[in-house]
This record gives structure tokens, C-alpha cells and sequence, in this order.
């Protein structure tokens, strides 16, 4: 298998391989050090097909640029972590079929939301790399072997390592990601533009080639590593190895198609070299890029643009949900402070009509699946009500994510008490109510159906509010009606069980008070005589 193997890898790497993340792909594949590791790369080898296409299919066919970047210091903006989760969860599940085809198609997809935020313009956006960003990619492209090599000879060379903890793959492409920012600057000020038009090669300077061969090992060995995590995790899972594939007529088959990969390959360059070429005289031309501006980039830019007025419409949502509960925060620092236990349930309806319980598992909760519940089953929550009791701060520490903060555990709270508090409610309808800043039964007992009708279809024209629909629409003003009825009548019968309880309490308090009042009189009266005692 190692002699075919080596052979195959050849005749890949000469006529198949076309863009860096081929090279990835397939680079990857010799560094696998563990047995299960090679095991799965030989299925890798032997559906290469499959597995090379899954590899640039996010750039070709999906098209979704915004997941192939994680902005650093613009809050971690890009979706790479959270997609990538999705494909090693599909690439798991195809193991545990013996779907190899399919597995190998996954694997490639993976690696390459993996490996994207290794690359330092993958993690910012400035008008400088817009122009420079399609001539940077093609010269490491026309550079990878040299560069490879180059990290391959350097004895101080960094490679990738692995956490064992929860979310360790989104972790991982977060670090990387952190890695690669620290060099973005540099590598743009760095890089020649004049003489990559003349030589495409010639574009990286000394201190340019260094940063990016060793982003180039970090790129091979971090996918090489992660292949070796979901081989073992395969196995563990089915409780069975990874059959290992024969490598005889998959490298037949590659020889066989060298001449028409050549020719692809041949076109390629060619398509991509005139491009760059374009993109660079409309640059002399005009002073910016527009026309050739690489589609990439300009996705990223109107999800970028869209992204920044949904922040700006959350936090404009923000001040005006400040200012709604300023109107009740005293009465919530009341109850608080009459509250001797911290880790006490706050308000939930005891009836029947509402679709959530403090006892239903924490699964049923509105934005909370599968995955994100195993997460809080491993920080000892469980339940409905364990989520509720439980401290944001300290939850969102404990889990160690850099996606679950603590505001975003405040707004999943906020959607489970509406539904543990109303009747009826949908996951969807709490999702959108918290979305446009309604956060508490109090903030819509006290508002009017215009009001929140426009709220709600504001936030409903939002990505977020889009998602959370998923093709439904919006509440109508009936529905809104019932719900601020319902919150209305929740908190009248709130406002009564509190009354009762304090009347209670005050009557237990005077009770307690008179008696020993008594108690205290008794006491000091001085004792009588036997003669006064007989009369």
C-alpha cells in the first residue's frame, strides 16, 4: 500500500492537483501517523476523485465565502468554525455507513473550510487587499512545492497540535486563525506587485516566503492531525477499524487520465493568470478594482455590509429593550432582593397550556439541538430548569466556546422563559420576540400591537429573523394580540401570587411577634408571693 500509495500521491500531485487546497488535500495524507489514520487515508486515495473535488467544491460550487474566513478583529466574524463542525459531523456519519465515496467528498469539503483561515487575508478585509488578494493566492499557488520545501528544511518549523476538550475543531481553526492575523499586514506590505505581473513567482520577498511557508506546514500537518482525530473517532464510534482500501486500479485509473488532467491543468493557469492580469491593469487604470474584482471578495463584502447593519440594528434593538425594562427594573431589584437563594427558578407557569416545563430536557429548549445540549449536559446541565437557575457568566465560562457567550446564553434564556411563562408559544415566535427586544413577559404585557408588529417584521427582514423562520412568516397582529393578552394576564397573576405570599409572610411575621411579645412580658414580671399566687 506505501509503494501505491507514494505512486498514486505522484501522478495526483502532477496532473490532478490544480489549486493549494488540492495540495492540502493531498499533502495531508503523508503526514498521517496513526494506523486508523491510515486506514481512512487509504479510502481518501482510493475515491481521490471525490476527495480533490471536495476540496475546492466550496469555492466552485457552494460559493459561500462568508464561512471561508474568520475575521479577527472584527468579533470573529465568518462562519469557517461553525460549518467546518457541520461537515466532521456529515464526514463522521458517512464512516460509520462505510459510505467511502461519500466520506472521501466530505473529507475535502472539511479540509478546506479548515484550512482557508490559515490564510492571512482570510482574516480581515481592507481596501488594500482587495486588490492585492487574487495576485497573492496565484503567486503561493505558482510557489506551493517551493514553499513546502522550504518549511520542510526549516528545523524551526510550526506544526499543529490538537486539544482534547469540547469544541476542539472550531478551537483549532480560531488559533489558526489568530496565527495567520498576526502576519496580515506584513504579508500586504510585503508582497511585490510589480514583479509578480512580470514573474508570478517572484511576487514573495524573503520575509513574505517565510510567513507563508510556515503557513503552508501549519495548513498539511493541521489537516493531517484532524484526519487522524475522525479516523479514531470513527472507530471508537462503530467500534470496528476502517477497512483499508486497495490502491491497484485507482492509480491505474490516474495514470490513465493524466493526459486530459494535464490539459485541465494547462487551462487553468492559463483562465486564472489572465484574470490576475486584468485585475491588475484595471488597478494601474483606475486606481481600484471594481470589474475584475475576484467574486469572492465581493461576496464578502455585501455579507460583510449586511452583517454590520444587523449589528447596528441589534444594538439600536438594545438601547430601546434597555430602556422598556428600565421601566420594571426596580421591581426586579425588589424581587431579588427579597430572594435569599441565588439558584432559584425565576417565574414559570404551573398550567398546562404552555408548550415547555421546567422538567422537559434542555433539547426541547427553543435554539438549543443536539449538539449545543450534549455541551451543557457535560457542564452538569440538563433540564429546562437546571438552564434557568443556572448563572450566564459562569455557564459560558465553563462551556469554553467562543461562539456560546454570555450573551448569547442570555438570549436563549430569555426564549426559554417566554415559552416556560406563556401559553402556546412557538420557538420560532420567542425567537423572533427576543430578536426584536423583547425579552421579558413584563416588556410585552406593557407594549401595544402597532409597536411590536413593527418590531417584529423589522427583525424578521433580518438574516437572523430569515433563519429563524425558516420560510414561515411572521406572527400576524391577531397572534401578537393574544400573546401581549397572555403576558398581561401572566403578570397580573404574578403580581397577585406575590401579594399573597408578602400578605403571609407579614402575617407569619406578626404572628411570630405577639408571641414573643408575650413570651418577653411573662419574663419580666416579678415573681409573687405564694399567698398572691393562692388568691
Amino acid at each position: 500500500m506505501s509503494d501505491r500509495g507514494q505512486t498514486l500521491r505522484q501522478i495526483l500531485r502532477a496532473a490532478h492537483c490544480r489549486s493549494t487546497h488540492h495540495h492540502f488535500a493531498l499533502d495531508a495524507t503523508e503526514l498521517v501517523q496513526t494506523d486508523s489514520g491510515k486506514r481512512l487515508v487509504s479510502q481518501l486515495l482510493r475515491h481521490h476523485a471525490r476527495y480533490l473535488a471536495g476540496a475546492k467544491d466550496p469555492d466552485v460550487r457552494f460559493r459561500d465565502f462568508q464561512n471561508h474566513v474568520v475575521h479577527v478583529d472584527d468579533g470573529y466574524w465568518g462562519g469557517a468554525p461553525r460549518v467546518a463542525h457541520q461537515w466532521y459531523d456529515r464526514l463522521q456519519r458517512y464512516l460509520h455507513q462505510s459510505r467511502f465515496d461519500d466520506a472521501a467528498h466530505a473529507a475535502g469539503v472539511l479540509s478546506h473550510y479548515v484550512t482557508d483561515p490559515i490564510q492571512p487575508l482570510h482574516t480581515a478585509q481592507t481596501p488594500m487587499e482587495k486588490v492585492l488578494h487574487r495576485p497573492i493566492e496565484w503567486c503561493i499557488t505558482q510557489n506551493y512545492m517551493d514553499l513546502l520545501a522550504q518549511w520542510r528544511q526549516d528545523p524551526t518549523r510550526i506544526v499543529f497540535q490538537l486539544s482534547d476538550q469540547p469544541g476542539w475543531l472550531g478551537e483549532a481553526i480560531l488559533q489558526s486563525a489568530r496565527l495567520a492575523h498576526s502576519h496580515y499586514q506584513t504579508l500586504l506590505d510585503n508582497f511585490d506587485l510589480a514583479a509578480a505581473e512580470h514573474d508570478s513567482k517572484q511576487g514573495l520577498n524573503e520575509v513574505s516566503r517565510r510567513i507563508v511557508s510556515q503557513l503552508v506546514g501549519l495548513s498539511v500537518t493541521g489537516w493531517a492531525r484532524i484526519l487522524e482525530r475522525a479516523a479514531a473517532d470513527a472507530e471508537q464510534r462503530s467500534g470496528q477499524s476502517i477497512s483499508t482500501a486497495s490502491l491497484t486500479l485507482p492509480m491505474l485509473f490516474s495514470a490513465i487520465r493524466v493526459p486530459d488532467r494535464m490539459w485541465l491543468k494547462r487551462i487553468t493557469y492559463q483562465n486564472e493568470r489572465e484574470k490576475v492580469q486584468r485585475l491588475v491593469d484595471e488597478f494601474r487604470r483606475t486606481g481600484d478594482v471594481e470589474q475584475n474584482l475576484p467574486s469572492e471578495v465581493r461576496v464578502l463584502q455585501r455579507v460583510r455590509t449586511i452583517y454590520h447593519r444587523e449589528k447596528e440594528y441589534r444594538q439600536a434593538k438594545a438601547k430601546l429593550a434597555a430602556a422598556r425594562e428600565a421601566l420594571v427594573a426596580s421591581e426586579a431589584a425588589e424581587r431579588q432582593a427579597k430572594s435569599h437563594d441565588a439558584n432559584v427558578l425565576p417565574f414559570v407557569s404551573t398550567e398546562d397550556n404552555v408548550r415547555l416545563h421546567v422538567a422537559d430536557p434542555l433539547v426541547d429548549a427553543p435554539s438549543i439541538g443536539k449538539k449545543t445540549a450534549a455541551r451543557f449536559a457535560g457542564i452538569g446541565i440538563h433540564t429546562v430548569g437546571d438552564f434557568l437557575k443556572a448563572d450566564e457568566k459562569t455557564m459560558a465560562r465553563r462551556l469554553a466556546t467562543r461562539w456560546i457567550t454570555v450573551d448569547t446564553i442570555h438570549a436563549w434564556r430569555c426564549q426559554t422563559m417566554l415559552m416556560c411563562q406563556l401559553p402556546s408559544m412557538l420557538a420560532r415566535e420567542v425567537q423572533l420576540l427576543v430578536g426584536a427586544g423583547y425579552t421579558t413577559t413584563d416588556a410585552l404585557a406593557k407594549t401595544d400591537v402597532t409597536t411590536l408588529q413593527s418590531a417584529v417584521e423589522d427583525y424578521s427582514a433580518t438574516y437572523s429573523g430569515r433563519r429563524y423562520l425558516r420560510g414561515a412568516n411572521p406572527p400576524t397582529s391577531d397572534r401578537l394580540e393574544i400573546i401581549i393578552g397572555d403576558a398581561a394576564h401572566a403578570m397580573i397573576k404574578l403580581k397577585r401570587d406575590n401579594a399573597m405570599h408578602q400578605d403571609n409572610s407579614e402575617s407569619s411575621e406578626s404572628a411570630n411577634a405577639s408571641q414573643s411579645a408575650d413570651v418577653s412580658q411573662t419574663a419580666n414580671q416579678p415573681p409573687q408571693s405564694p399567698q398572691r399566687r393562692a388568691a
